[in-house]
């Protein structure tokens, strides 16, 4: 009774390695194929260009001093 459980669990195993081995080879013949798919039509897929986002503005100088000390104190609490 011991060896037609431990059969059944081999067969088992086998058959899930084996559905799992013939998914990953598909994804992998699919991803190619969708790699050469879209490199030969790309012409076809042009990206947009979104406009730069606009550059900050100059932070004051007391801005800039709770920056500096809000960075040290991080620096202190999470470095040690």
């Amino acid at each position: 009774m011991d060896e037609n459980i431990i059969n059944e669990g081999v067969e088992l195993m086998v058959v899930g390695m084996s559905v799992v081995f013939a998914f990953l080879v598909l994804l992998v013949v699919f991803m190619t194929l969708s790699g050469a798919f879209f490199q030969k039509f790309s012409h076809l897929f042009s990206e947009s260009q979104e406009p730069a986002a606009p550059a900050a503005k100059p932070a004051n100088d007391e801005q800039a001093k709770i920056a500096v000390a809000l960075a040290a104190a991080h620096r202190t609490k999470y470095d040690q």
